[in-house]
């Protein structure tokens, strides 16, 4: 959080209009925005303090309003800074190391920093001082300017880098806005195209995702990207402490070992497994899945454990009787799991969201729970948690009758899931119509494979996991 006095609002607000307006159009202008009327003189004395003493009586979502409609009469920069870091950037911030770490990112661009723009327009998009080229070879000057440190140091004999150009400029002391804004700049077509375009946008995302933002293609122009620093989709609040998934047939026999401590355990593992460890903010890789898993089975190599691991999560997509589903399980780990390597996030199947420990044939008319498993899962960085669902006609109809009762539930609980903040991708099974699972074999055809593959791709780029095939 951004804390910023409300104190220091006032006097950006009085600062705004004792700058922009006219001592004799204070009083007025004033009136306006609904503050307390005064006499001309005391605004001839000091158009400042005319108009914070009309202030002081504010809470600050009045404030904030008497800024928006100051802003709406005049431009001021250090107004508009402080307003947008007191709303949109109050809650999550680029902090001071990741400013750092993103400086130094920019090192790797060599010089000039903005390409064929000009320098000081680049840098006054941060600079505390406002640079421009008049008086550059003006020697009278005991203290140099900035402008003029810039072009001996920079321009002339490039003796600092990006990162401390910079620093020098207020990279590391200036709004969040102007910071963004910044970035922003810097991924202009107007400055660099093409692959260095690209690797700059891939580069800062790996420094911003540390703080929950990212950087992504908001549009184009002549047929190259434009770049907007946004907020990474929000994820489900609250860490995740037990996995229970890959359920065969029968529903878990869950017991607790420790109730206090919400330790369960599962009678029959060949109904379900719990994965128990620690699931970081990061999601859940297969690497790290296969390491349980080897220490679960105590087997020797890590390439044994995916194997047998998969062939046990394999059991559980088959007893579904779902095509759809295998399709997307399979097509998932052969096209993408070379391809991500050790980044590659595990897809896991029948995943239990809800748990009652009684059958619905024992609630009978009264359930509990209308829906307790997921078809499949995907667990990724910044708690951004994925449910997939195939639906088959049990899903809204009784029968070969449709079910507006059954449609109305499985809406209802979408839209709970969604609200909570998972992000649910429904498939009909009528997609993957040349895929074929019965007896425990199963057969993907090339249309089914590719809505798979489709799928996946465009996830991936939209939560820049970075996968192309």
């Amino acid at each position: 959080m951004q804390h910023i006095p409300l104190d220091t609002l006032r006097d950006r607000i009085a600062h705004a209009l004792a700058d922009h307006v006219k001592s004799y159009n204070i009083p007025s202008v004033c009136i306006r925005l609904g503050l307390a009327p005064g006499e001309s003189d005391e605004a001839h004395c000091s158009k400042r303090l005319y108009v914070k003493n009309r202030l002081m009586d504010f809470n600050k979502q009045d404030l904030l309003r008497i800024a928006a409609d100051v802003l709406g009469e005049v431009g001021d920069t250090a107004l508009a800074d402080t307003v947008s870091e007191m709303t949109v950037h109050a809650d999550l911030r680029i902090t001071d190391i990741t400013r750092r770490d993103l400086l130094k990112t920019l090192n790797e661009l060599g010089t000039p920093l903005f390409g064929d723009i000009d320098l000081f327009e680049g840098l006054n998009i941060i600079s505390t001082e406002q640079l421009s080229y008049e008086g550059l070879d003006n020697y009278l000057n005991f203290l140099p300017s900035l402008a003029k440190e810039i072009e001996q140091h920079y321009i002339r004999n490039d003796d600092i880098s990006n990162e401390d150009l910079l620093i020098k400029c207020g990279a590391l002391i200036c709004s969040q806005t102007r910071f963004i804004a910044l970035l922003e700049k810097l991924l202009d077509p107007v400055i660099r195209r093409g692959d260095e375009q690209a690797h700059l946008a891939k580069s800062l995302n790996a420094v911003l995702k540390a703080d929950g933002f990212n950087a992504v293609v908001a549009g184009d122009v002549s047929g190259h990207p434009i770049y907007k620093v946004q907020r990474m989709v929000a994820g489900v609040a609250g860490a995740p402490k037990n996995l229970i998934f890959a359920s065969i047939n029968n529903k878990p026999d869950l017991y607790f070992t420790d109730a206090i401590n919400n330790n369960i355990a599962i009678r029959n593992d060949t109904d379900a497994l719990i994965y128990d460890r620690f699931l970081a903010e990061s999601g859940l890789l297969w690497d790290t899945l296969a390491e349980w898993w080897q220490d679960c089975k105590g087997i020797a190599e890590q390439k044994e454990a995916k194997q047998s691991l998969y062939k046990r999560l394999v059991l559980s997509v088959k007893a579904t009787s779902s095509p759809g589903e295998f399709t997307l399980f399979d097509t998932y780990y052969r096209e993408f799991s070379k391809v991500l390597g050790d980044k590659f996030p595990a897809l896991i199947p029948q995943v239990y969201l809800h748990y009652d420990p009684h059958t619905m044939k024992e609630r009978g008319n009264d359930p509990v729970l209308l829906r307790q498993r997921m078809d499949l899962l995907l667990l990724l960085d910044r708690n951004v948690r994925i449910v997939i669902e195939v639906d088959g006609k049990h899903h809204y109809a009784d029968g070969d009758k449709v079910s507006t009762v059954k449609y109305g539930d499985m809406a209802a609980e979408d839209r709970r899931l969604r609200l909570m903040g998972y992000e649910l991708y429904r498939f009909g099974g009528s997609e993957f119509k040349d895929a074929v699972l019965s007896d425990g074999k199963c057969t993907v055809g090339p249309v089914a494979k590719q809505v798979a593959i489709d799928f996946f791709q465009q996830l991936f780029k939209k939560h820049h996991v970075g996968v192309k095939l």
